[in-house]
């Protein structure tokens, strides 16, 4: 908005609505946006993103791949009715010393997820730091199907970024799966620094199911942004992460984004799939459907 209309002053995503039409794949995309309404107060825009249909052949066509709306406003100037939720966490996350893991990996509750167990099918996760409840310290309230992690912003695994509104689609992507926490228990213990390289290497060799057995598409992705974080970012923000439902191949998401004000940053809500790994290595390009 700031480049297209640098007369307007909506320059913030407010709310994001993502749907997933294809695989992606690395490589060239090309970006589509247009204008569905420009007001005073909130502008909607529409966003396609589009890939190669065979990225083997540059020249083959392009086809959709994803496509959302976003809304912008100003949240800096935004004014209005605002009443106290009294809305926080449950169960409250358990308490955390920042400055002891950004020096020692760990704290009294949480310790740092060096590795993913499977990085070629999380690449992008290699861009932050995930410190993730120690398995001895989770509590009892603390259900399976829940993930808490403070985060740093970590550029090719260097701990100098910043949180911005900017890097909140991107973190809201980003977590341990929460499925593989059922399927591969000894793999994610491993991930968390609870066992060596060795050790999680011989589980695999012992345990053939200690593989990637799922990928984890996401059909649907919604954001919607409640606080304007400094221009300069923040270092550390907090991410808890649950399922309501894991049925029939298909669960939900819910994720909140905190900060260390306690104030809450985003809400995000995801609709997945879960299907065989294979389908996320595979990359032949597929005839066209037929009518």
């Amino acid at each position: 908005m700031s480049l297209t209309h640098p007369r307007r002053s909506e320059p913030h995503p407010v709310n994001l609505h993502l749907e997933f039409l294809r695989r992606t794949s690395v490589g060239p995309a090309r970006f589509t946006v247009r204008d569905v309404k420009l007001g005073s107060r909130i502008s909607n825009l529409h966003v396609v993103l589009s890939q190669s249909s065979n990225p083997a052949d540059p020249a083959s066509p392009y086809i959709d791949k994803a496509e959302g709306y976003i809304t912008m406003s100003n949240i800096r100037t935004e004014s209005g009715l605002s009443l106290p939720t009294a809305y926080s966490l449950y169960p409250p996350p358990l308490p955390v010393d920042l400055p002891t893991l950004a020096q020692a990996g760990r704290d009294v509750n949480y310790t740092s997820r060096p590795r993913d167990p499977f990085p070629q099918f999380r690449r992008a996760a290699q861009n932050m730091q995930m410190f993730l409840v120690r398995p001895a310290r989770r509590p009892d309230n603390h259900p399976k199907a829940m993930n808490d992690q403070w985060v740093r912003l970590a550029l090719n695994k260097t701990p100098t970024g910043r949180w911005t509104n900017d890097a909140l689609g991107f973190l809201v992507d980003m977590f341990p799966q929460i499925v593989e926490k059922y399927v591969n228990p000894h793999i994610e213990e491993a991930a968390l620094g609870q066992q060596s390289d060795d050790e999680a290497n011989a589980w695999k060799e012992k345990d053939p199911g200690a593989r990637a057995k799922y990928w984890y598409p996401t059909l649907a992705l919604n954001l919607d942004v409640k606080k304007l974080l400094p221009e300069e970012g923040v270092e550390w923000l907090f991410v808890r992460v649950k399922a309501k439902a894991i049925r029939n191949g298909r669960f939900d998401l819910d994720v909140e984004v905190w900060d260390t004000d306690n104030e809450l940053v985003a809400t995000s809500s995801h609709a997945s799939l879960v299907v065989d790994s294979s389908r996320n290595t595979t990359r032949g390009a597929k005839k066209s459907p037929k009518l």
